[in-house]
Parts: C-alpha cells; structure tokens; sequence
C-alpha cells in the first residue's frame, strides 16, 4: 500500500517559497531580475496558488471573501518574493551556509514519518511529485534568510532593563495568571513499533537521554534527535497546563518542580516520557523576575517591525532590481541603485531582458 508523508511534511512545503517543487522541465518566462537571479512566471503563479491554498484554509473563506483576500495578499507577493532573493544573495555574501541546518530538518521529518533514512524519506517525496533537490533548496534558503536577519537586524536590537521595567508597570494586569505550569516533553514511543516492541530497550534508550539531560544538554536538542512524539517539530513544547488538566501522577509530579527542573522517566501509553518544566507560574501577578524574557521577546519583536524593513531598504538600495512590464512590485518606492547606478529600480527593460531560459 502507498504510504503519505505525515502533515508535517505537507505543511512545510507550503510554507516554502513559491517555487514549483514539482520534478518537470518546462521553458521559463522571466518576469523580474533581481541582481544575478531570476523571478520566473511560474514561480509567481505557484506563488499565488500556494497563498490562494493557505488563506482558504487559514481564514476559512471562500467564494468572493476568498477571491478579495488573495487579492489584497498578492499585492505584496512580488516584493516578499525580491525580498527573499535578496536576503539569500547577502547570505552567501557573508559566506553563510545552511548545510546542517537541512540535515536537521529532514530528519526531523524522516522521524515524524516513522521511515529509516533520508534516502527513503526522499523516496517518498518522489513517489508524491515533489522534487527532493528543490525541497533541500528552500529549507536551505529559510535557513539563510533567517540567518542574515539574526545577524543583521535581530541581534543588533537592544533593550534595556529599564524599557523592561516601565512595560511591566504599564501592563502589570497582563501578567494575572492562575496557577500553571509549561511543559517540554521526550517520548521515547512504543507504539507502532510491532506487536512486541523491546519494551527494556526503549526503557534504555530512555535512561541514556535522561543522563543528557540532566548532564546538561540542551533539552530542545535531545527533543530533536531523539522524540518520537508529534510535539518534536515544535521543540517538545507541550504549552501550559493548569491544576486538574493532567493525569494526576503526572501533575502531583510536575507541579513540585521548580523551573528549569526534569521529570523521571514516566512509563505511560505510548511509551517513555521525560518533562521538562520550562516555565511555572504561581496565582496572581507574576513578578518581573519570571516575565522579564517575555517582555525582552515582545520589545525585540515590537522593535524589529521597522528594523527589518529599514535593513530591506537599505537591500534594495544596494541592488538592481528590474521587472517585465505588466507586475507590480510593492515596495519599489523604495529608491535602488542599479548595478551601473544609473536609473532607480523597477522601471521596464526592454523585452531582450527578459527572454525565457530553459530550467528543469
């Protein structure tokens, strides 16, 4: 019987970028020239098909509602897809690779899809139409996009303890909560393992990541190469739990520790668990002390918005950037000097510019 990848897989290709994933060979019209690299008409269609699929499912709309909101999306499609380009392009400028970071993730998905290797995971892909070659490609370019990002904008972002101070002040209600705890999990499972699955060697296995673990490795690592849980894609991350939302060993077990603290191994259906307690709130208003991450995340965050798009200036500034007549790229207010600095970008080439190319 055919196997399907998992949803984890399914929805990571549609959160890549709008280029085809398919295995074809067809004569591509260009449509943009973004430095030395190329924006392709089905790479913009794919593009607005991949959009079009994610809003349905989304916002649930459909009809009318639906055909507006693509077109209000596609409005800033063209410029996000320059955008991306460009940010991979100073990725490899500044000599930035993503080698290991595509390992990881494919086995992640190799793991959530119970399969042995990579190479049968990308057996499988082929088996559904989708180009394992182009797949490792758009992981690689995610990973380069955020990279420049962390380097450029993100990590040079400051703020102060006093900023901290005056939010918490300013927003003490926000941080009322009840009683809870947040949770990361490792499963070590046993189903799905056969009728008679070694029950001591995954007791075993247990043991030796739970010897990491309190041995000092970081946890959302040990997630990544050992859990066989449907949390591993997002680090183990359980979320939080109130009094009364989990089997009672468990909870009597979880809400003594303290912050920071692991769990024994706690034998349960499905196979061997290991908590970490990441986060632990007492009723009522939370100190500074246990929220002043939170806040550190949410001022960054706040403060990157127009550091991403004061960098993304500076990008286009810096590029030549032309289009077919016909597209609209959204941000092209922002001047950007040609390769010669001659004409600002997104003015028309004439048609020898964007003659097709042969691409498989």
């Amino acid at each position: 019987m055919k196997s399907r990848l998992s949803h984890g897989v399914l929805a990571g290709v549609l959160l890549l970028s709008g280029t085809s994933l398919a295995e074809t060979t067809t004569f591509e019209e260009i449509i943009c020239r973004v430095n030395n690299d190329i924006i392709t008409k089905s790479e913009y269609e794919e593009a607005v098909n991949l959009f079009k699929l994610r809003t349905q499912a989304q916002q649930k709309l459909s009809g009318e509602a639906l055909a507006k909101a693509v077109r209000e999306g596609e409005k800033d499609l063209l410029k996000n897809m320059i955008e991306e380009r460009l940010l991979v392009q100073k990725a490899v400028e500044l000599g930035m690779t993503a080698d290991t970071d595509v390992i990881k993730y494919l086995d992640r998905l190799r793991k959530e899809n119970n399969l042995p290797s990579i190479e049968t995971l990308e057996q499988e892909m082929r088996g559904q139409g989708i180009n394992p070659v182009e797949f490792r490609k758009r992981i690689k370019e995610q990973s380069l996009k955020e990279q420049v990002l962390g380097r450029e904008v993100y990590y040079r972002i400051q703020v102060s303890t006093a900023e901290i101070t005056t939010f918490y002040e300013a927003n003490r209600e926000k941080f009322d909560r009840p009683e809870q705890v947040r949770l990361q999990e490792i499963l070590i499972a046993s189903n799905g393992k056969g009728p008679s699955p070694d029950v001591e060697g995954l007791r075993k296995r247990a043991e030796e990541v739970l010897e990491k673990a309190r041995g000092g490795e970081v946890f959302g690592d040990l997630v990544a190469q050992y859990s066989e849980g449907p949390t591993a894609r997002q680090g183990g991350d359980l979320g939080f739990f109130r009094r009364g939302m989990l089997l009672k060993e468990v909870e009597d077990i979880v809400f003594s520790l303290r912050r920071g603290q692991i769990t024994d191994i706690l034998e349960g259906q499905g196979g061997f668990r290991i908590f970490k307690v990441i986060e632990k709130n007492t009723a009522g208003i939370q100190p500074l002390d246990l929220v002043k991450d939170q806040i550190r995340n949410k001022l960054v965050e706040d403060k990157a918005v127009p550091a991403v798009r004061k960098y993304m200036e500076t990008l286009r500034r810096q590029s030549y950037i032309r289009l077919k007549e016909g597209y609209v790229d959204s941000g092209a207010e922002v001047e950007t000097a040609s390769a010669d600095g001659d004409q600002p970008a997104g003015k028309d080439l004439p048609p020898a510019a964007f003659e097709g190319k042969q691409k498989k």
